[in-house]
């Protein structure tokens, strides 16, 4: 037996989803085209309904309390449900239009997921893109949060909300100008890379904390003299002699190579894996499916 509930339930947690979201009643009201006062009802309506206080408004800020933060990953497994009772019923013709959402870094977006993309638009012009960079606890966050419908990144550990799903394997390779004035061997160490100018990329960066940290161990510290958040920057850069660097080798291009010295440092570093970050009970739309088949052939979903 289903309880009898108000019609307006379903608006009153959508509502609280943009809010929670958003931390404030007017940026949740500008993004659903609604006004504060009526968002505001609906959260009290909500609240009243419950019987519970859902945001902390203290601060002069919609914060989640405990009571939110549970009902706000219950109404996003909601919503995953309608989603899936609205589109299930013709799978097939859904396949062929549709939105695919993706959160991943940068370098994903700009050296590996153009090729994937343009190839699937290819067979199937009425599927859509959109893709959100950044780093690897903002991926998180949107995966989690139901904003986006996976995201691509190299996780060490992942909390159990989520699926992972491996995906490719790449290493860090030191990239120096191709007129060499810091190198004098074809391997250098990690104690003369800490000897000469080093370009980074922002602390947020979970590459620059694995750098870090390697260094850290051997008490070596690197001469970090710039620090840019774009890697096709970081490349210009030390072409131009400013500095050596050190990137993932998916965002090198047979270009690059012939441009600027590239040395593998598989031998201190490893190698590492990117791969396909799922919400657990997360509705797939048949594009996305698709799309993930496309990625990886033998994905389990």
């Amino acid at each position: 037996m289903i309880d009898e509930m108000g019609g307006d339930f379903l608006q009153w947690i959508r509502g609280f989803y943009f809010v929670a979201q958003r931390a404030s009643l007017k940026l949740a009201s500008f993004d659903m085209g609604r006004s504060q006062p009526t968002l505001s009802h609906q959260i009290k309506s909500l609240e009243k309904a419950l019987g519970v206080t859902l945001f902390d408004r203290s601060r002069g800020k919609m914060e989640l309390t405990p009571e939110g933060k549970a009902l706000l990953m219950k109404t996003i497994s909601i919503f995953e449900i309608i989603k899936e009772m609205q589109n299930e019923i013709d799978e097939n013709h859904m396949q062929a239009k549709g939105k695919i959402k993706i959160a991943s870094t940068h370098a994903i977006i700009h050296c590996y997921l153009p090729k994937h993309i343009v190839r699937f638009r290819a067979q199937s012009p009425n599927v859509a893109f959109e893709l959100k960079g950044g780093g690897q606890e903002s991926i998180l966050d949107s995966v989690e949060l139901a904003e986006v419908d996976f995201g691509i990144a190299s996780l060490n550990s992942h909390s159990g909300g989520i699926v992972y799903h491996d995906l490719f394997e790449t290493g860090l390779e030191l990239i120096s100008p191709k007129k060499n004035p810091f190198f004098k061997t074809k391997t250098p160490s990690l104690k003369q890379i800490s000897d000469v100018p080093f370009i980074a990329q922002p602390a947020s960066s979970t590459r620059t904390s694995l750098i870090q940290t390697k260094f850290s161990d051997l008490d070596l510290n690197l001469n970090v003299v710039l620090i840019l958040n774009n890697f096709e920057s970081i490349k210009e850069y030390v072409e131009l002699g400013a500095g050596v660097s050190i990137l993932d080798d998916f965002t090198l291009t047979k270009n690059d190579r012939e441009r600027i010295n590239t040395y593998s440092l598989d031998r201190y570093f490893g190698r590492k894996n990117y791969g396909i970050i799922i919400r657990k009970k997360k509705y797939l739309s048949p594009p996305v499916k698709a799309f993930l088949r496309k990625l990886k052939p033998d994905i389990q979903l």
